[in-house]
């Protein structure tokens, strides 16, 4: 294998932009960084995620055209 060609990882701090959680790991980017949604606010992850299902397209279709 070549050596010094894999990037040097270095520990690193993502930092929750909505929530304010840590989450500490390594990576190649500077040593603080920011993300949008974490696991703990993201809705789909606290199960808040509202879904509003009125029926499927085929209902749609028939109530519109009517069923022959």
């Amino acid at each position: 294998m070549k050596k010094h060609i894999h990037p040097v990882l270095k520990p690193t701090v993502f930092a929750c932009g909505n929530c304010g959680t840590e989450i500490s790991t390594a990576s190649t980017r500077s040593d603080h960084a920011s993300l949008e949604v974490c696991s703990n606010c993201h809705p789909a992850y606290t199960g808040k995620v509202v879904t509003s299902v009125s029926g499927s397209r085929v209902d749609a279709f028939h109530e519109r055209y009517g069923v022959r």
